[in-house]
């Protein structure tokens, strides 16, 4: 017979690398499934160790070899099961985890060498061990692995919930008792008590190891492999027993009935025969059914592939007509049936009432009636016997005319769906217990699927008359804004047209208070001249918001055109801001205005920016307070050349200040200070820096003042004077 110990740990070796190798091949990529791999690898590769080092069969060298190695697999498994666990248990990596994994580095390292196993002695049948001078490193660090592996699991459980606090309860369980029974039987009995035969022993507690993750895997869904697992132990165990049960039996029978002694290799041939026998029965067994049941029971069938085909037909199209129509199919063909129908209660989402194989049954004119039977009785199902006589249900003869042989309520949820109707079948035969069942499961999930499909178009439906109200609501805004895109340009025609027509006469009006002023009517008093400045100005200001309106129109027709010439920004300035010393002091306010002894030219459109000094600076004047000051500078650096005007007036508040410089736009505290303003000033002048490359300055506070100005870059636009030759040959001649 053979040894129960190699058997034993020959079967756990392969059983763990079995598990191990399906729990990877579901999810390669999860690592704590790769770890449980390597914790498969490690624990056979013990088992494989433990056996060969404890034998005195063996050669010395080999077992010495085996016996290093049982203590590195021993560490490499402790220290995997500790990763395996912190993985399951969510736990980060600490110190502590970076800690014990040089200690274990370490200790696989000595396991090696001398240090730990220092050799081994022959009994009569196994070998002993003799420790090295570091052993003791080595079973501290094996036990810190132990310890924190139970730390660990007992830590996580109190906060863990559900199938996770199962999971972690099972495998708690089953490494503490697989652990302290190894730890007894490989450390503490052989080192402390010299008994290092129990060493065999350890692997039988290493059964429980294998036990708990296949109990974990199949109750608790560690690893979500359950289905596979279990079946595969079923059908492993199946095997199992009918070799033990065939082995026992011909060894019982040939040694007491037949007095023949069967050797070793003869009751390991009579061992895999028995194997091959049971794998081979039941594909041999299905094979023969198949040929029978043609033979003698062409109704047969399988009534999970039926299943398994209809609810791949189920998922697979969300058209209610199209899977109506393939369950009736595969029905129809499967139970060999002269038609399979779908009949749906009524429901105004639906545009038919009956869908599958044959739907003509729908036009027989005993069918209103036996809808109206169906529609006022509770039965589940309804079965034509076969035969009939004068005293049979009139239902029945309904059913009997349009050659129904079965009739099954569709419901979901309590809610009636319709009725699966199946006609007669082909062999003659009637309806049996397992068609009923199969017909039952099929038309509760043919309901399930018709409510979801009713539910899907319902939502399509929906989707499509919100995309049609929104269609509607898109074309009647793009109509709206058609008209207002007409109204605006008529307003932008008359616009044109107003400041066209108004600019003749003002230009008249200027001209004619301008001789005035120069008394070319004869001389004026000093009250008049004041008169006359103010009337000047107005008019004036009358020919800048001309100007905007003008260049509104253009920018809208495309024909804003900015026409550069060098211009020296201080002078323009200077005779801007001449204008308006008297309508500041009038309104006694202090304007002050440093010239810049020296300025670069820039390349403007000169008349432009007129307008756009003269708006920022008459702003300032008219949305300052009396006694205020109004600031005016202009500075140049390396870089840039910047204009500003900078007041201790009214500010703009925050919440508007996004809006400040769109068009026609004013902010409150603005309208309220000047109601006969247009919103044009700020807007123009954005548009006249910005076509020119420069850039808008504003800072403001709303009761403390405003900042208005503007930037240019000197490197694009100033123009570098040349000296003429004749200054050229006085310089050469001076010096």
């Amino acid at each position: 017979m053979l040894n129960s110990y190699i058997v034993v740990s020959v079967i756990i070796a392969l059983s763990l690398l079995l598990v191990g190798g399906v729990v990877f091949y579901r999810d390669n990529k999860a690592l704590l499934n790769r770890l449980f791999l390597l914790f498969s690898i490690s624990m056979s590769g013990w088992l494989v160790s433990n056996y060969l080092g404890s034998t005195a069969a063996i050669s010395y060298n080999i077992a010495l070899t085996a016996n290093k190695l049982v203590f590195v697999f021993g560490l490499l498994s402790t220290i995997l099961l500790l990763a395996f666990v912190r993985v399951l248990t969510n736990q980060k990596k600490g110190r502590w985890w970076y800690f014990l994994v040089s200690l274990n580095v370490i200790a696989i390292v000595l396991s090696f060498s001398n240090l730990v196993v220092d050799g081994i002695i022959a009994n009569a049948d196994t070998y002993d061990i003799t420790f090295g001078k570091l052993s003791t490193f080595y079973f501290v660090t094996l036990m810190l692995n132990t310890l924190t592996i139970v730390f660990v699991l007992i830590r996580s459980r109190k906060r863990a919930q559900g199938t996770q606090k199962q999971q972690i309860n099972t495998i708690l369980v089953t490494l503490a008792t697989a652990l302290i029974g190894i730890i007894l039987t490989n450390v503490v009995m052989p080192v402390v008590f010299d008994l290092y035969w129990l060493t065999n022993a350890g692997s039988f507690f290493s059964v429980i190891i294998v036990i708990g993750v296949a109990y974990t895997i199949v109750k608790h869904k560690l690893f979500d492999i359950r289905l596979v697992v279990a079946r595969g132990l079923a059908y492993g165990l199946s095997i199992v027993f009918v070799v033990l049960i065939y082995s026992l039996l011909a060894f019982t029978v040939a040694s007491k009935v037949f007095n023949v002694n069967i050797s070793l290799k003869q009751e390991l041939f009579f061992a895999l025969f028995s194997a091959i026998s049971a794998l081979a029965f039941q594909p041999i067994k299905k094979f023969f059914d198949r040929v029978t049941n043609k033979i003698f029971y062409q109704d047969a069938y399988d009534s999970q592939d039926i299943i398994n085909e209809i609810n791949s037909t189920l998922v697979s199209t969300a058209n209610l007509e199209n899977l109506l129509q393939k369950s009736a199919q595969i029905l129809k063909e499967k139970l060999k049936t002269s038609f399979v129908n779908f009949y749906l209660a009524s429901n105004e989402s639906i545009e038919f009432h009956l869908g599958g194989s044959d739907t003509k049954i729908f036009a027989n004119k005993d069918w209103p009636a036996l809808e109206d039977y169906l529609a006022t009785q509770a039965e589940e199902i309804l079965i034509l016997s076969t035969g009939g006589n004068e005293n049979e249900d009139q239902y029945k003869k309904y059913m009997r005319a349009i050659d129904i042989d079965c009739i099954v309520r569709m419901s979901s949820n309590n809610q009636d769906v319709g009725y699966l109707l199946v006609g007669n079948r082909k062999s003659g035969n009637a309806f049996s217990s397992q068609d009923i069942q199969l017909l039952e499961i099929i038309a509760d999930e043919v309901a399930i699927a018709v409510q979801n499909a009713l539910r899907f178009e319902e939502i399509s439906q929906f989707n499509i008359t919100l995309q049609e109200k929104i269609d509607d609501a898109t074309r009647q805004l793009q109509r709206s804004n058609e008209k207002l895109q007409k109204l605006d340009e008529a307003k932008d025609e008359f616009i044109s047209m107003a400041s066209h027509q108004l600019r003749t006469p003002l230009t008249s009006v200027k001209g004619y208070l301008s001789m005035l002023m120069e008394g070319d009517a004869g001389p004026i008093n000093d009250q008049q001249k004041t008169f006359l400045d103010q009337a000047f100005l107005s008019s004036q200001r009358m020919v800048y918001l001309i100007a905007d309106l003008l260049n509104v129109s253009r920018l809208k027709t495309g024909k804003f055109v900015i026409e550069p010439k060098p211009t020296y920004l201080p002078d323009v300035v200077e005779s801007e801001i001449a204008q308006l010393y008297e309508t500041a002091k009038a309104r006694e306010l202090r304007l002050v205005f440093d010239k810049p002894e020296s300025f670069p030219t820039l390349n403007l459109d000169e008349t432009k920016i007129r307008q756009v000094i003269m708006n920022f600076a008459d702003n300032a004047i008219y949305y300052t307070p009396k006694g205020g000051q109004i600031t005016i500078s202009l500075k140049a650096n390396d870089r840039v050349a910047e204009f500003t005007v900078r007041d201790t007036g009214i500010g703009v508040p925050k919440s508007e200040q996004h809006h400040l410089f769109t068009k026609f736009y004013r902010a409150g505290n603005a309208k309220k200070a000047r109601p006969d303003g247009t919103g044009l000033g700020l807007f123009m002048a954005k548009k006249v820096i910005v076509a020119q490359g420069g850039l808008i300055v504003f800072k403001t506070e709303e009761g403390k003042g405003s900042t208005f100005g503007f930037s240019f870059p000197r490197e694009k636009l100033e123009v570098i004077k040349q000296a003429s030759p004749a200054s050229d040959v006085k310089e050469e001649q001076a010096s």
